[in-house]
């Protein structure tokens, strides 16, 4: 491990420094100060920790090479030693930009600076034989060590980081902060590039309560699953029952994924949620009256099934480290009161047509077929294309 790079500014002496780190990262940041002595691979690939320690913030993170811009001169992906001392400007410039510490509204001072890079990555090779023509030289990721001051202990920590590769796994940052014997854990994304640490409980529930509704009401296949289901049958005794078993199914499976009680991969999830679409839409159309009884239980059924898909939506974000199962709460509410909104539109918009139709005569022109069954044929073709999409994607 080679130091590569150091801002002039000055911390103090170096036993203060080592103290603090200490308390902020224990023995693996205290190693940052000894680089002749540090191994490789401090902190694993886009991960990280931040540790608040009076009115000072020590951040350690190891980021992509990939998100630099203008430093990889031969394309390959990594960061030699020759491309860091010819860019250590710009490196610095873009990780100062792209990872900001704030106060609120005020930005923290940078009282200092490290760049990082591992050895040359090179394939090992058995004893007494040659090494590979052609090695990978230099680290596909670099760690960052960073301290930063505010006038007082920060009371609204607030993290921005713009800071993803261009590979799959380099498209989230995952990250620790730790206050005293409170710890709170974030998943950064570029649709999530800044979070605020330490809330409280209410703002927590608040914030994912919001991240609840949004889901729902952007979510095509959730909203296309739902149609199918409220124009099975009329009647507000019955959509307020099929909503709250939806709801309370997904709960189910949606808290049992995020606390690790079920594992089941997105590829198997996701085209099972379309295939609930295709299931549905089927029977609207083949039955003409749908009995209740066996609906719900068929939407208690897929609502499990959607429970795992919603996981992997606020899996993106991660559980808030302190306040789990206020988050767990918060999403679900969110999820309760997006299926509202969505139930009230759809009511304003089958009245609003069936109005027209009346007026129109439509009905009687197209041989009495009823918007339910046009919504359902609808929703078969959208199943019929995600499962397919799915299946062979």
């Amino acid at each position: 491990m080679k130091v590569l790079f150091q801002s002039p500014v000055a911390l103090g002496s170096r036993g203060g420094v080592i103290r603090r780190a200490i308390l902020g990262l224990a023995l693996m940041m205290s190693l940052l100060w000894w680089p002749p002595h540090a191994g490789a691979h401090l902190m694993p690939a886009q991960q990280g920790a931040l540790h608040v320690q009076g009115s000072s913030v020590l951040a350690m993170v190891a980021l992509p090479v990939s998100a630099l811009t203008q430093v990889d001169d031969d394309g390959d992906g990594r960061l030699s030693d020759r491309e860091v001392q010819q860019h250590l400007d710009r490196i610095k410039q873009q990780v100062q930009t792209q990872f900001r510490l704030f106060n609120g509204d005020t930005p923290g001072r940078l009282d200092q600076l490290q760049i990082l890079a591992e050895e040359d990555e090179r394939v090992s090779s058995p004893p007494n034989r040659p090494a590979p023509l052609s090695p990978s030289a230099g680290a596909a990721h670099f760690l960052m060590l960073m301290k930063v001051s505010f006038d007082s202990p920060p009371e609204y920590l607030r993290l921005v980081a713009d800071f993803f590769g261009s590979a799959p796994l380099e498209r989230q940052l995952s990250l620790k902060a730790s206050l005293g014997p409170d710890t709170e854990a974030v998943v950064l994304t570029p649709l999530q590039t800044t979070h605020r640490f330490f809330r409280s409980a209410w703002h927590v529930l608040a914030d994912y309560t919001l991240l609840g509704v949004e889901h729902i009401l952007l979510g095509w296949d959730h909203l296309t699953f739902l149609i199918t289901v409220l124009v099975a049958a009329s009647g507000l005794p019955y959509w307020w029952r099929v909503l709250t078993g939806f709801t309370l199914a997904h709960s189910i499976t949606l808290t049992a994924t995020l606390l690790g009680f079920l594992q089941v991969p997105a590829t198997v999830v996701e085209p099972l949620i379309a295939a609930s679409i295709v299931w549905m839409a089927v029977l609207n159309v083949l039955q003409h009256q749908a009995v209740i009884r066996q609906r719900l239980l068929m939407v208690f059924a897929c609502g499990l099934l959607h429970g795992m898909g919603f996981a992997s939506a606020i899996s993106d974000l991660g559980l808030h480290g302190i306040y789990q199962w206020t988050s767990i709460v918060g999403f679900n509410v969110g999820i309760e009161l997006g299926q509202m909104l969505f139930l009230l539109a759809f009511l304003a918009v089958t009245k609003g047509f069936d109005a027209w139709v009346l007026t129109q005569g439509w009905r009687q022109r197209t041989g009495g077929l009823a918007l339910e069954r046009w919504v359902s044929v609808l929703a078969l073709a959208a199943g019929l294309y995600w499962l397919a999409e799915r299946l062979w994607a």
